[in-house]
């Protein structure tokens, strides 16, 4: 275990070191895919797209005819899906409609708002380039080809191209099995009549909300109570059923936090703290085969913490790739002192000011201030190094649409 908080560059390249817990895999319908990790790579079977058609509503026309005045129009005319092959003359043109097969000795096809038409014969306004509006076999994806690898999740940018390639089923990795828990004597069911130090348990409804994935079967365990005995028997009564069990709270240095030592205990653990403002006391270890997550108790601690750590040891475990988080590079509106030799989240709103985004940081930014994630629209990281911040210095900012999806 580590002496000292770890950095989140550690702690990824950590988590990049583990090796997926999911070996069960399934063949499913693709409408039931989404959010799913390939388990096969998947090749086309066929070129994509299928045949030279057309990327417009206008003409075919041959080459030797781009730059002559007139053109005679050919009587037929394709459409999308038509079956017949067409093969044209010298000196004539052929209406065609987008995502129709070009003729076979045509590569060329000009755009109608380009023609005009006297006397049932075509003349064209823009002469149009050879080859120009012509999709040809193959272009976007050849027979054969590497489409997707395995470990790839399934979402909204491949599922139409898995699709368009001929898949109607594929094999995916069964989901990952995760339990999860709250700690503390003081939660309670949400409700407005709190009696003396109780408070509502409101990271139950954060994790269960993170957890609703379609490669996460889930479950609530219950509420761990600050007792190390009762805390010991709960999680390895459980830990044989999951392949990671989150905790939030308990995780701490108080004499009620009980969870570390249990862990210690019982297992092992990989390291606890890290050099996160807000997030410090988390720790990962392990029980049997069972990864435990233990999280602080704020939630907005758990909810950025789920982001940059948790989701990429779930992908990891699962048998994917870590999905990058791409940040936008963006200027400050404020300046502040900062400790050195720790990374800072700060809640901020992004703002068009003078025609150029900033962000504004939010008054509020204790991890027991659950209304700054509410109130913002996402953070900017801080590195360690950094102990000052000036107005107009450039930061990373991660939108909460793109941290949470």
């Amino acid at each position: 275990m580590n002496k000292k908080p770890l950095l989140l560059k550690q702690i990824i390249h950590f988590i990049k070191r583990r090796s997926s817990v999911i070996s069960k895999t399934e063949t499913i319908s693709l409408l039931n895919t989404e959010d799913k990790i390939l388990a096969e790579n998947i090749y086309s079977k066929i070129d994509l797209p299928p045949f030279k058609n057309s990327a417009v509503d206008g003409y075919a026309l041959l080459k030797k005819d781009l730059n002559k005045n007139q053109k005679k129009i050919n009587k037929k005319r394709v459409a999308a899906g038509d079956n017949a092959s067409h093969k044209m003359k010298a000196g004539e043109v052929m209406r065609i409609f987008t995502g129709a097969k070009i003729p076979s000795n045509s590569n060329t096809v000009v755009m109608q708002e380009n023609t005009k038409i006297i006397d049932s014969k075509l003349s064209l306004i823009k002469v149009p380039s050879y080859g120009e509006n012509c999709r040809h076999k193959g272009e976007d994806i050849s027979k054969g080809s590497l489409v997707l690898k395995r470990g790839t999740k399934i979402d909204n940018k491949n599922l139409n191209l898995i699709a368009a390639i001929g898949y109607s089923k594929v094999k995916v990795y069964s989901k990952i099995r995760i339990g999860f828990y709250t700690s503390g004597n003081e939660l309670v069911k949400p409700t407005i009549k709190l009696k003396n130090s109780k408070i509502n348990n409101s990271n139950y409804y954060l994790l269960n909300s993170l957890l609703n994935k379609n490669y996460i079967t889930k479950k609530f365990l219950g509420n761990l109570p600050d007792n190390i005995n009762r805390i010991k028997k709960k999680l390895l009564s459980e830990v044989s059923k999951y392949n990671i069990i989150i905790t939030t709270g308990g995780a701490s240095v108080g004499d009620e936090d009980h969870l570390i030592n249990t862990l210690k205990n019982n297992g092992e653990i990989f390291f606890w703290r890290a050099a996160i403002k807000p997030g410090r006391p988390i720790a990962i270890g392990k029980i049997k085969k069972t990864y435990i997550v233990c999280l602080p108790g704020n939630p907005v601690s758990v909810q950025l913490l789920f982001a940059f750590v948790v989701k990429p040891l779930i992908f990891k475990l699962i048998g994917s790739k870590i999905i990058n988080m791409k940040p936008e590079k963006i200027k400050t509106n404020f300046s502040m002192i900062k400790k050195t030799k720790r990374l800072e989240w700060l809640r901020v709103s992004k703002k068009l000011i003078n025609n150029e985004y900033v962000i504004t940081k939010h008054p509020k930014q204790g991890s027991g201030m659950i209304s700054s994630i509410s109130y913002s629209d996402g953070i900017v990281e801080i590195p360690e190094n950094i102990s000052a911040i000036r107005k107009g210095d450039v930061f990373d900012y991660y939108d909460f649409d793109k941290l949470f999806f």
